[in-house]
C-alpha cells in the first residue's frame, strides 16, 4: 500500500502540493492533457528548480494568458470539472475539495452555498492546482495521505474581503481538528484550498504507523524567507504489515437524563465532529434508574471535538477516555454491474485473500421501489 506522508513546516498550499508531487516524480506532462480538458483559455503548465533558504524545490506555476476570471459559483466549477478529460477518482476528489471549500465560505458570509461566489479560489490557477495535486496523487498510486502538524504562519492577509487573521476564515474553517503549530513565519502559510486539500486527501494527522520510505519531493511555494525555507515534503513509501492497526480513543459517558431524541442527536453530531464510530447501550444505573452508556470511538485529530461536544451538548458531568486499538479488514466501495443495473457495494479483503462484498442499504431500498420488488427478492438478485 502506497502511502504519501506531508512535512507541513511552512504550510501548504495547492501549488506547493503538486511541486512536491513533481520533485518525487511525477512527469509535468501527464498534467497537461487533462488540464487541458478543463477548457480554461490560456493556461499553461511550468516547473522550475529554485532555492528557498538552503533548500531545493521545484515551484509549480500556472499561467493564463487570457483575462483571469475571478469569480465563479460552485456549480460553474462543477461543470467546468464535469467535462473534464480526468479518472473518476480524481474527478470526484476536486469534488469534494470545491465542496468543501463552497461550505465554509457558506458559513462564514451567512449565505446559501450555491450563492457563494468564489473569489480567488475561483480563478483558472487555483482550479488547476487543486485537480493536478488530487490527480498526481491518483497518478502516483497514493493510496492513503497523511501528515505532520500544519504550521499556519502569523499576522493578517489581505484578500478580496479585506485584512483577515492568518489563518483566514476560508482556511480555518477546514482547519478545525487538525493538529495545528502556532509561529512560523509572518503571512498566510495555509491558504484555503491548501486547508481544504488537508480537509479531503489526509486520512490523519501524526498518526503511529510502520511504513518505509522511498523517495521525497520538495514544492516551493513563491513566498523566498532565508530563515524558514518555503517548502512542503511529500514522501513516498510503503506501509508495512498487511494488517493495518488504528490506534484511537474509547469516550465514553453514562446517561440517565436524557431522551431518544437527544441521543439520536448525539450520535449524528459526534459522528460529523470527526469520530469513527458512536452508539449507545441500555444500562442500569444508581437507585435503579435506567440509562445509556454512549460510546465513540475517535482519533487524535478529532478527539477535542468530540470531548468538547459532549460536554456542552449532552446531560452529563463528565467523560471517560480510555486509548484501544484496533485491526481492520481493507474496505472500499465499488460500483458492479448486476442483473438489476449498476449497484453500488461495500467491499472488504478478509485476511485469508477473500472478498465479500455487500450491496449498500440506499441500493437496496432504490430497486425495491424502481423494480418493484420485495427487499428479498432485491437481496436474492445481488446476492445470489
Amino acid at each position: 500500500m502506497t502511502i504519501a506522508w506531508l512535512d507541513c513546516f511552512s504550510g501548504v498550499a495547492g501549488d506547493m502540493w503538486v511541486g512536491a508531487l513533481l520533485d518525487a516524480g511525477l512527469p509535468l506532462a501527464d498534467l497537461e492533457g487533462p488540464v487541458a480538458s478543463l477548457g480554461l483559455d490560456g493556461v499553461s503548465l511550468h516547473a522550475e528548480r529554485v532555492k528557498r533558504g538552503s533548500l531545493a524545490g521545484i515551484h509549480f506555476r500556472v499561467d493564463v494568458a487570457a483575462a483571469p476570471t475571478k469569480h465563479r459559483h460552485l456549480n460553474e466549477i462543477l461543470e467546468i470539472l464535469a467535462r473534464a478529460d480526468l479518472p473518476e477518482p480524481a474527478r470526484q476528489r476536486a469534488i469534494d475539495v470545491f465542496h468543501v471549500l463552497g461550505e465554509v465560505e457558506s458559513q462564514v458570509h451567512q449565505i446559501p452555498v450555491e450563492r457563494v461566489h468564489f473569489h480567488e479560489v475561483g480563478a483558472e490557477d487555483t482550479i488547476v492546482d487543486i485537480v493536478c495535486a488530487v490527480l498526481g496523487c491518483h497518478l502516483l498510486g497514493v493510496d492513503e495521505v497523511f501528515s505532520s502538524a500544519v504550521v499556519t504562519g502569523r499576522g493578517t492577509v489581505r484578500c478580496d474581503h479585506g485584512e483577515m487573521p492568518v489563518p483566514a476564515p476560508g482556511a480555518m474553517g477546514n482547519l478545525l481538528g487538525i493538529p495545528l503549530r502556532s509561529g512560523g513565519p509572518v503571512g498566510e502559510c495555509v491558504p484555503p484550498t491548501g486547508a481544504a486539500l488537508l480537509k479531503v486527501l489526509v486520512q490523519d494527522f501524526e498518526p503511529a504507523i510502520s511504513w518505509v520510505p522511498e523517495v521525497c519531493g520538495y514544492g516551493a511555494g513563491a513566498r523566498d524567507d532565508p530563515e524558514h525555507p518555503n517548502l512542503l515534503r511529500i514522501t513516498l513509501g510503503q506501509r508495512t504489515g498487511s494488517r493495518p492497526t488504528a490506534d484511537l480513543w474509547e469516550v465514553s459517558t453514562n446517561l440517565d437524563t436524557t431522551t431518544g431524541e437527544a441521543l439520536a442527536y448525539l450520535i449524528d453530531r459526534t459522528l460529523q465532529s470527526g469520530a469513527v464510530d458512536a452508539f449507545t447501550t441500555p444500562i442500569q444505573m444508581k437507585k435503579g434508574r435506567p440509562g445509556y452508556l454512549f460510546t465513540a470511538l475517535v482519533d487524535d485529530a478529532h478527539r477535542e471535538r468530540v470531548l468538547s461536544f459532549l460536554l456542552e451538548e449532552s446531560t452529563t458531568l463528565g467523560v471517560r477516555m480510555v486509548p484501544v486499538q484496533r485491526r481492520v479488514l481493507e474496505r472500499w466501495e465499488e460500483v458492479l454491474e448486476t442483473e438489476l443495473g449498476p449497484v453500488r457495494f461495500k467491499s472488504a479483503r478478509l485476511p485469508s485473500g477473500e472478498i465479500l462484498r455487500r450491496p449498500e442499504e440506499d441500493e437496496i431500498r432504490r430497486l425495491t421501489e424502481a423494480k418493484s420488488m420485495t427487499r428479498r427478492e432485491v437481496i436474492a438478485r445481488l446476492l445470489p
